[in-house]
């Protein structure tokens, strides 16, 4: 599946990424610049990359907007007073709590830990009434239980690079959720990713990059980025390469997926005042 070109009037809205990565930065350069993209969520992951976030900048074009989280993949040595310090940042005009989850995909984990640390994410965000951003690799059941247990999420939440079946997908729909795609989908063989990104409802989908994680297939990237080992990394920039992919898998004229992605996108996150 190839992108599309650019129909004019077209704006981009990426709804999880991780602008402050070493590698990222250091390949982007100091004022980068990307093509029509109004709005990027960068997303924290650990107390040790929190203050990093909180410097990404945007420009008079680009809204950066911050998100702070502890990733299932952190959650060993945080310090003690790790959820104070993430309240604290979260009351100084974030958009959401994440990246936060559960992940039962990696060998040597701590699940009690994980599922601890995530339930307390949780009932920050319900407290401050921020929508938290969710990982989940292999832990859909776990991730439906604590959620269905936990507190109230009044302006919903978001499941970002959704892998998991249509079924799968509803459920977290009727809990209030949504999803976000990358053109990491891009690949013919991620069967039940592109089966639920044509299933899921136009009011509930967002489009994100990851970037620099989940890197889309070569033949569809518009902007190639290499990283300072040689590894190809996702660029920002390529979110008009999900737009379209997506799009294009859903049978949508992209106008019209760019539309409903941006008031998904305004919906969850606030609008951009």
């Amino acid at each position: 599946m190839k992108a599309s070109g650019h129909p004019p009037g077209v704006t981009y809205f990426d709804a999880h990424l991780h602008r402050q990565d070493d590698d990222l930065d250091r390949c982007l350069g100091p004022h980068p610049v990307f093509p029509d993209v109004v709005a990027q969520v960068t997303n924290g992951t650990h107390p040790s990359d929190w203050r990093a976030v909180q410097e990404v900048e945007g420009d008079a074009q680009l809204r950066v907007l911050k998100a702070y989280g502890v990733h299932p993949w952190q959650v060993d040595d945080l310090p003690e007073d790790w959820d104070r310090q993430l309240e604290n940042l979260l009351r100084r005009g974030a958009v959401s709590v994440g990246e936060i989850g559960l992940d039962q995909w990696i060998k040597v984990r701590d699940e009690r830990l994980q599922i601890a640390v995530f339930e307390r994410q949780l009932e920050i965000a319900s407290r401050l009434n921020l929508p938290p951003t969710l990982h989940c690799l292999r832990a859909w059941g776990l991730l439906l239980d604590c959620l269905r247990a936990g507190p109230v999420l009044k302006k919903g939440f978001l499941v970002h690079g959704f892998g998991g079946s249509r079924e799968v997908m509803y459920q977290l729909l009727d809990l209030g959720g949504y999803v976000s795609f990358s053109a990491y989908l891009a690949d013919p063989k991620r069967h039940r990713m592109r089966e639920s990104a044509r299933a899921c409802p136009g009011d509930r989908i967002l489009a994100e990059t990851d970037a620099p994680d989940m890197v889309p297939p070569a033949d569809v990237c518009q902007f190639p980025l290499q990283g300072s080992k040689g590894q190809r990394l996702h660029h920002p920039s390529d979110i008009r390469t999900a737009y379209a992919v997506l799009a294009e898998l859903r049978g949508e004229p992209l106008q019209d997926f760019a539309r409903s992605v941006e008031s998904n996108f305004v919906r969850l996150f606030g609008p951009l005042d």
